[in-house]
């Protein structure tokens, strides 16, 4: 009865202790309260798509919430790509590590209810994507290596993603579909983007104790974008775009109330490419969140 009731008081301070239940590691969240504000993140994302190895390290700030229901995001990323003479290794061809291209993020919960140990919540985000990575890198063979491989995509790109967040007790599910769109640069423009991704939690244990509980989430998610083609100087190119997703399996550690490690695997379950492309490899991430109070 006491643990109840402990249980209980806790749930009294929703969503904000619910909050790390609702993070999935790829898919958005709807929420714009704990982890979703004043907070920092750290991601390392690494795969391979046959002899192309990409590693991404982003600091994610959550720097300001002027509303409980808005949150802004700011996104830097420290990008390396590595193309090898075939996908066992062997011989680099090329090799660059820089400052990738900078996102900005503004969400809005249009819609909040918040109820007993649970929230419904429906958001809007909008992206902003500028063109600050390098898009000059050169193969080791001599020539500017294709755009693709470039850290940077060398034009704006902006976008749109309507996000839906449920949490009752001890689960969470959250949802998104969204469309980026590129401008040219230089003469090349990355085709448009539409993703949709699912995410389904559990919390373990089943009831708080108190606000410095350690839980673990437990997270399957379904990661997925439907790629247009790249234009160069107007000319379509046949091999790109296409449609792949991912299964993603992840833990999430909450250590304390403003703590917390996460993990994810993706193994890519659809891959429909545009013409002739290599397929991508498993792909792995580890990250960290810290609220600031």
């Amino acid at each position: 009865m006491i643990r109840r009731g402990a249980a209980l008081l806790a749930f009294a301070c929703a969503p904000r202790l619910l909050g790390a239940q609702a993070l999935p590691f790829h898919t958005q969240s709807a929420l714009t309260t704990a982890f979703e504000e004043r907070a920092l993140r750290g991601i390392v994302m690494a795969g391979t798509r046959e002899n192309v190895t990409v590693a991404v390290t982003s600091l994610v700030v959550l720097p300001f919430a002027p509303h409980q229901r808005v949150t802004t995001m700011v996104v830097l990323p420290l990008v390396h790509k590595r193309m090898t003479a075939d996908p066992g290794g062997g011989e680099t061809l090329y090799s660059e590590t820089g400052l990738g291209d900078i996102t900005l993020a503004v969400k809005w919960a249009f819609l909040a209810r918040d109820r007993f140990a649970g929230t419904t919540r429906l958001a809007l985000m909008v992206t902003g994507r500028l063109p600050t990575g390098s898009t000059g890198a050169s193969l080791r063979a001599g020539g500017v290596a294709p755009r693709p491989l470039q850290v940077g995509s060398g034009a704006f790109a902006a976008g749109v993603i309507l996000v839906g967040t449920v949490v009752r007790g001890r689960w969470g599910i959250s949802a998104d579909l969204g469309h980026t769109w590129s401008a040219t640069g230089d003469g090349y423009q990355f085709g448009p983007v539409t993703r949709y991704d699912l995410a389904i939690g559990v919390r373990f244990p089943d009831y708080i104790e108190t606000i410095r509980t350690k839980t673990l989430q437990v997270y399957l998610e379904w990661n997925g974008s439907v790629s247009g083609n790249d234009r160069a100087d107007g000319v379509v190119l046949p091999n790109s775009g296409g449609h792949v997703a991912f299964l993603s399996p992840g833990l999430q550690w909450v250590v304390l109330p403003q703590l917390l490690f996460e993990g994810s695997v993706q193994l890519p379950v659809i891959q429909d490419h545009n013409g002739m492309q290599p397929d991508f490899g498993l792909r792995g991430a580890l990250g960290a969140r810290f609220l600031f109070f």
